[in-house]
């Protein structure tokens, strides 16, 4: 047997041959984390690195096989770096909520956004176009009376309608049509109208107001705009004499609306002509359609018009008694009509089919014109609505036509326009038709060729400096690049070159009343090219790339009505995602380095300190839950903040002063409006600042922000 030896004794020799020893210089292996290939590199505990792989001494040695991460060695360490970057995760999808990048997943989910506010008298919806939350009265039935439950709210039937405090009450229906308590009451309202018996009589031109409140849902057409149905009818009275067409036009304010012509009151086997619900342009809903070549020489006649809605509406119907006429003989490029530049006509948009392929297409037919160049020439076509129903379309075609790679290019608007420089001579097509039935104003003028601006493509070769803001005309500018991110649209194109690896943001300021894109490309500036697009009618239109590789790139700016633009390429250095975890208040505020970087956070569980300049009224003191960051300029800079991607609307709040948080500096609060985020474009002075991250009337959730710091 052995003695045991005293514990004192084995500690005191440990000690004694632990001092006699050399120290081993430090083993970079031994850190603690998984290594790539799944071996192993320690213990673990509170060293453990989450992001670091295998051995390596340079970057080349280091894939971990993941797309999200970045992937690097790190020369400190002798150990690569794998770090997960979220933003190729993003998949566009603003409802969805904000996706992450897993260090051994990829890509992953992240929760879906969450605009329920608690509130049972809300409609909630995350609304993906605005990239924001909407919070409705609940109106289930649609009918702009909010539910009687939820003050003020009058509807005492929310699931139909037709029954709304705001309606009128109805006889003989058995329903309290006007949610005031009584059935059929005294002065009720008798539907008029309402079947062929008691159809309106129409025997001359001119403007009719019906209703079809109450309307049952008698006659079925071919062009029904479905829902919930209600109709009534006109008579059209043709007296003896030549043939004519009928043209009626009926509108209302919102709701669906068909109309169609038939021989026989209800015998849907004698419809003569249908026209569908269509979007009005300048608001609305409209019908339109030409019935030809009606009545008899020797007597009256009579043919019912019914009107459909989805919904009790008003409806307004015009109607034309005009000499007969042939369906348009130039549907396609094979029958063109020949169009005389200089000279204008007037173009029905209104039965014709489709037959060709536009990047401007729409559900309407189109009809065809032909211009004939003798010689090189510039050209401009213009489309313009006479009633405000549909938007013109044109498509300028070259001289094969038919096909869609035939397509010169293309315009929609109240006003569409095409312009080509330089136009060698030879036949050119014009397919024009429109968003809606309407009545069109076309004109085709040629003049002298001129050479292209400056800055007219992707192969001009003018430039577009990094941080610079550029002003922009379109001015002589035609539409070279259909990219997929905007409709057709005259364009101005940029190279941008990047010295080393970088984070762009392009910043796009419209007109008053334009609507514009901004894009960053590869040279080759086709759709396959495209790295980043944003469009959007509420300046400034944002595009944001990451980790954009050094190189020479395109960005190209795009003007729905041709207004002129500023346009800058914010450029800085990569940075990785910071994760704001904390950083509830002053004491432990996150300082944000010199040259800017790129942050997310998410206000949910932290608490509300700061007050706003900008944000709604009727909240507490403090407003929404917020964080604070810390930005410190030793020389006067323009900073740009960004919260394009956040998760709700957002508010940004920048203060001045050593003593936090500060003092709110001249337009430095500014907060989320429908479809674009919180920005700020501000000239600082050195000094210390505060970014406050808070939200507009009380919301919270995840944000975005993206600083770029750059000389005034």
């Amino acid at each position: 047997m052995y003695a045991k030896a005293p514990l004192q004794a084995v500690a005191a020799a440990a000690f004694a041959l632990a001092a006699c020893e050399t120290t081993p210089p430090e083993n970079p292996f031994v850190f603690g984390g998984g290594g790539s290939g799944g071996e192993s590199f320690g213990g673990g505990g509170a060293a453990v690195d989450p992001e670091l792989g295998g051995p390596c001494v340079e970057t080349a040695q280091c894939n971990d096989g993941v797309d999200c991460t970045v992937d690097s060695c790190d020369l400190a360490l002798g150990r690569c770096r794998f770090h997960p970057e979220p933003a190729p995760c993003d998949n566009g999808v603003h409802c969805d909520g904000l996706e992450v990048c897993d260090g051994k997943q990829g890509c992953v989910p992240g929760p879906p956004l969450d605009c329920g506010d608690d509130n049972l008298c809300t409609i909630d919806t995350c609304v993906e176009e605005t990239k924001s939350c909407r919070y409705e009265p609940r109106d289930a039935d649609g009918d702009g009376d909010p539910d009687a439950h939820c003050p003020p709210g009058g509807d005492c039937d929310d699931q139909d309608p037709a029954v709304a405090s705001t309606r009128e009450e109805i006889c003989e229906n058995g329903v309290d049509d006007d949610c005031d308590g009584d059935q059929d009451e005294d002065d009720c309202a008798e539907p008029q109208n309402d079947t062929c018996a008691d159809a309106l009589e129409i025997d001359a031109p001119g403007t009719y107001l019906l209703s079809t409140f109450g309307a049952a849902a008698d006659y079925p057409t071919s062009c029904s705009p479905g829902g919930s149905e209600r109709d009534v009818v006109a008579a059209i009275i043709l007296p003896a004499g030549p043939r004519r067409d009928v043209v009626a036009r009926a509108r209302t304010d919102a709701a669906d609306v068909s109309s169609a012509i038939a021989g026989q009151c209800g015998d849907a086997a004698t419809e003569l002509a249908c026209g569908g619900s269509f979007t009005r342009a300048t608001g609305g809903k409209v019908s339109r359609l030409r019935a030809r070549g009606l009545g008899d020489a020797a007597v009256e006649s009579a043919y019912p018009l019914t009107l459909t809605t989805d919904g009790g509406s008003s409806v307004v119907l015009e109607v034309s008694f005009e000499p007969e006429t042939s369906p348009p003989a130039n549907e396609t490029c094979g029958s063109a009509e020949d169009l005389t530049p200089g000279s204008a006509i007037d173009v029905e948009i209104v039965d014709a089919a489709p037959d060709l392929s536009s990047a401007c297409a729409t559900t309407l037919g189109e009809l065809v014109y032909r211009v004939q160049l003798s010689e090189a020439s510039d050209l401009d076509v213009w489309a313009a609505s006479a009633d405000g129903d549909g938007q013109a379309v044109l498509s300028l075609r070259d001289a094969d036509c038919a096909l869609a790679e035939d397509e010169i290019a293309c315009s929609t608007g109240l006003s569409a326009h095409v312009f080509r420089h330089s136009l060698p001579p030879g036949d050119y097509f014009i397919a024009v038709t429109a968003t809606a039935p309407t009545t069109l104003n076309l004109l085709a003028q040629t003049s002298p060729p001129t050479a292209p601006p400056a800055d007219e493509s992707c192969d001009s070769g003018a430039a577009l400096p990094p941080n610079v803001t550029l002003d922009v005309s379109f001015d002589d500018h035609q539409d070279d690049h259909l990219l997929g991110c905007f409709q057709p649209a005259v364009d101005a194109a940029y190279e941008l070159s990047l010295d080393q690896t970088s984070d762009v943001l392009l910043v796009q300021r419209l007109s008053a009343m334009d609507s514009g894109s901004v894009a960053l490309l590869t040279p080759g500036c086709d759709a396959p090219d495209l790295l980043s697009c944003a469009i959007g009618a509420s300046s400034p239109v944002r595009s944001r790339r990451r980790n954009v590789a050094a190189g020479d790139y395109r960005v190209i700016a795009e003007s729905s009505l041709g207004l002129p633009q500023q346009v800058t390429a914010f450029v800085r250095p990569y940075a990785p995602t910071t994760l704001v975890l904390f950083s509830d208040g002053c004491a432990d505020a996150l300082e944000i380095p010199a040259g800017g970087g790129f942050f997310q956070g998410n206000t949910s569980n932290l608490t509300a300190n700061f007050s706003a300049g900008c944000d709604a009224a009727g909240n507490g003191p403090y407003g929404a839950k917020d964080q604070l960051l810390k930005l410190v300029l030793p020389e006067d800079k323009r900073v740009i903040f960004d919260m394009s991607g956040s998760g709700y609307d957002t508010l940004l709040d920048v203060r001045a002063g050593t003593s936090c948080p500060g003092t709110e500096v001249p337009l430095g609060c500014t907060a989320s409006v429908a479809s674009s985020p919180a920005y700020r474009d501000l000239l600082l002075e050195a000094g210390t600042y505060y970014v406050q991250i808070d939200g507009l009337n009380g919301a919270t959730g995840p944000w975005v922000l993206d600083v770029h710091v750059v000389d005034p």
